[in-house]
């Protein structure tokens, strides 16, 4: 196998552009419950590879400053336009606020307790009521990095950005001449603008610039956007595994057999669909790099579909002999998998190679869709985004159209068109208001004419304060022969009208839909009206546009499994079942008052079960866990969010008890001292603990990721020595924990 040649000389790049990795397919939202991947390889932490060898959490916080905060050494902070927007450090609660912005700060940092990095460029530009338009360049640089004995060089990050009105101008920039030139890497991963960044934890692989190099800048520069924001923590380099293939961009096609033409994915089909000869089901395809510091063999793409947690197909693409390191490789798997039945159909892309993967969870990517009977939708239920008619070139009007372009292959009869009406929680000024009214209509493309032609329509309707923020079903209005439509191309869509009349002020008038992000979407398929040109043309988002047919036999209900892993209480002793200690679930499944039976462990696991019968499909519940039917021993106690899951015709929940955190010790604060020594270490120090009062101490350490690598509990005790030894774990920043307080240790 070929070993990657790390640069010895100086590169002379201007201006290299190279498309990295890495979209990350995660659901966000807190206390979320989505299943757990069907392939869930553990992760390696090896020494040397994938060694961290230098990590920031922004930890600036300095209250002799009084500014609050003080800059380290050899960091460089600059704004060429001269107008003081300056890169600054913010408190993990300190929000970011502007003319368009009203967001609670950097929502995905790993370390949101010890503040983040952020260009605050709305606020900049709005100050005392009062709009500018300055637009950067703006940039900070870390300290000078020695990469010499580090032939490989992985950069990664958190961040969360947006940009308008423009592309994003969102870019590391590398050099290893001290600035003569530089390699720019993108970070906006095909985000467009005006919506939220669509990677918040790249990881990019630098060796062609870095590797082996004495002298690596490292620079975040921001241009050409006057409005928004980009937030960044929890940056760190470390060395490649040999074997580190990414499976980085993933295609889902539902095939035409009819057009001989790809569709892109759907999130719902109604059974009638699907049950034609021109529906070719779906095919898969996707794109491999090689991340790793070795170049891979025998690579292939695995494409697995489970209907209702039971494999239904497997299939393997052809295998490439090599793909070299930092190059990338195209895989597809032309055996489409057609649907049968009503049902969950999970669908699992792996890739896969000959080496033993040195970080298997970023090979998989898995999307979920669904045969109903009734619901034919391009999207989910869930908003990432919005879609208006503000930013298109004939001036935000009324009476424009926003639509979704549907493919009947059987002739059906269509029932109503539902729409997600949306007031921006960021904006309520400028998104639907109370008042605004709408109508829905149907279009059917004549290839005669070469136009869509009106089909039918519902009542012209006024939004009301219950229609914010949901989805609005309208029924159409039906004459007994108009809602029967043959096959064809459709387009459902929304008229609008915002009492701005033409060419509205978008700040003041704007009818505001929801936009779906979670998915692979088909180009083209999301189309838009102007009333002045009366012609239809494509938009970039996925509006939130369904069209419903009058078809029924799906089951209404479904068993729900909750599954929920106690392995951390029992460890720290707030839970012991062996004493008779018992965990149920209460929520809207049961009026909040505990199930008729408890969860059960039946083969020791730590992994308790229960599954509740016959809930209503398709609804969203509620619910958290607790310990001897007692509140006060419940998750969250403090009073967070409850855990919120959507029901559908297939229901495994895979939870952690309290999201993994730590309960039942009392957070005394240590008013004497922890000492930690040596620190830095080689892998092996000293934990030393003195407090004025006896309590108990739950001690744990976590790598930069989260994940413990260490935890103990003691009892009763006013002072508390031990020698902990993380030499196995990969050099780098960790966090020691001891009750309420957190210090950093780096293992050198």
């Amino acid at each position: 196998m070929k070993r990657f040649t790390s640069l010895l000389v100086v590169l002379a790049i201007f201006g290299l552009s190279y498309g990295q990795n890495i979209r990350q397919f995660t659901n966000y939202a807190p206390y979320s419950n989505e299943q757990k991947k069907m392939v869930t390889p553990p992760e390696q932490a090896l020494k040397g590879e994938g060694e961290v060898f230098y990590s920031e959490t922004f930890d600036f916080a300095d209250p002799s400053n009084p500014r609050g905060w003080s800059l380290p050494a050899g960091w460089q902070v600059t704004e060429e336009g001269d107008f003081g927007q300056y890169w600054v450090w913010r408190a993990g609660t300190d929000s970011i606020k502007g003319k368009f912005t009203f967001l609670p700060g950097h929502i995905y940092s790993k370390t949101p307790e010890d503040g983040y990095w952020v260009l605050p460029m709305d606020e900049y530009n709005y100050v005392d009521g009062t709009s500018t338009a300055n637009a950067g360049t703006n940039w900070f640089q870390l300290p000078e990095f020695d990469c010499s004995t580090h032939p490989s060089v992985i950069f990664k990050m958190t961040q969360y950005f947006r940009v308008c009105c423009g592309s994003p101008d969102v870019k590391m920039r590398v050099s290893n001449d001290l600035g003569v030139h530089w390699a720019d890497f993108n970070m906006a991963f095909e985000t467009a603008t005006n919506i939220f960044c669509k990677n918040p934890n790249p990881e990019v692989n630098i060796t062609e610039v870095a590797g082996g190099q004495p002298h690596v800048w490292i620079r975040f520069q921001w241009a050409s956007n006057a409005e928004y924001f980009w937030c960044i923590d929890d940056i760190s380099l470390s060395e490649a595994f040999n074997a580190e293939l990414q499976l980085e961009t993933p295609w889902l096609y539902m095939v035409d057999n009819e057009a001989n033409d790809n569709e892109g994915f759907t999130y719902m089909v109604p059974l009638s669909q699907t049950g034609t000869d021109n529906f070719g089901g779906y095919t898969f395809k996707a794109g491999f790099l090689n991340a790793g510091y070795e170049d891979q063999e025998s690579c292939f793409l695995n494409a697995e579909v489970f209907k209702n947690g039971v494999s239904v197909y497997s299939k393997n693409s052809e295998k490439v002999t090599d793909i070299w390191t930092l190059q990338r490789d195209t895989f597809a798997i032309t055996d489409p998998f057609v649907p049968s039945g009503y049902g969950n159909y999970k669908m699992v892309l792996t890739a896969k190679q000959k080496a033993v993967d040195g970080r298997p969870a970023n090979n998989v990517y898995t999307d979920t869709y669904f045969v109903t009977d009734s619901i034919y939708s391009l999207s989910d239920w869930d908003y990432e985004t919005y879609s208006s008619t503000a930013g298109w070139t004939t001036g935000n009007n009324d009476g424009d159209y926003i639509g979704i372009v549907y493919d009947i292959k059987k002739t059906t009869e269509v029932n109503s068109i539902s729409t997600f009406i949306l007031q921006r929680k960021d904006n309520p000024k400028a998104s639907t208001k109370v008042g605004y009214t709408f109508q829905n209509w149907l279009f059917k493309y004549d290839a005669e004419q070469d136009a869509y032609i009106e089909v039918i329509s519902g009542a012209f309707t006024e939004v009301t304060q219950e229609m914010l923020s949901k989805w609005v079903t309208i029924p159409l209005d039906k004459d007994g022969e108009s809602e029967f439509i043959e096959p064809g191309i459709y387009i459902a869509a929304i008229q609008t009208y915002h009492g701005g009349g033409a060419i509205a002020d978008n700040s003041i008038y704007r009818f505001t839909i929801g936009s779906d992000q979670s998915h692979q979407y088909p180009g083209g398929k999301t189309l838009v009206r102007f009333i002045s040109g009366d012609t239809w043309g494509t938009n970039s988002d996925l509006s939130m546009i369904r069209l419903n047919v009058a078809e029924s036999g799906a089951p209404a209900t479904a068993d729900v499994t909750f599954n929920v892993d106690m392995t951390l209480p029992i460890r720290n002793g707030y839970f012991n079942p062996t004493a008779g200690d018992y965990v149920d679930v209460a929520g809207t499944i049961n009026g909040w008052n505990g199930t008729s039976s408890h969860l059960t462990d039946a083969d020791g696991d730590g992994i308790y079960t229960l599954t509740v019968p016959a809930l209503a499909t398709f609804q969203n519940i509620e619910y958290k866990y607790r310990i001897n039917g007692n509140w006060n021993t419940s998750e969250f106690p403090s009073g967070g969010a409850n855990r919120v899951y959507r029901t559908s015709f297939y229901n495994m929940i895979n939870d952690v008890y309290n999201n993994g955190i730590s309960m039942g010790v009392e957070l005394n604060t240590l008013t004497s001292s922890i000492k930690v020594y040596p620190n830095p270490t080689d892998g092996m120090f000293t934990l030393d603990i003195s407090n004025t009062q006896v309590t108990d101490l739950n001690i744990l350490v976590t790598n930069i990721q989260g994940q413990s690598v260490y935890q103990k509990m003691v009892k009763s005790v006013s002072t508390h020595q031990e020698n902990i030894d993380l030499s196995a774990f990969a050099r780098g920043m960790y966090f020691l924990k001891v009750n309420n307080q957190v210090m950093k240790v780096l293992v050198k």
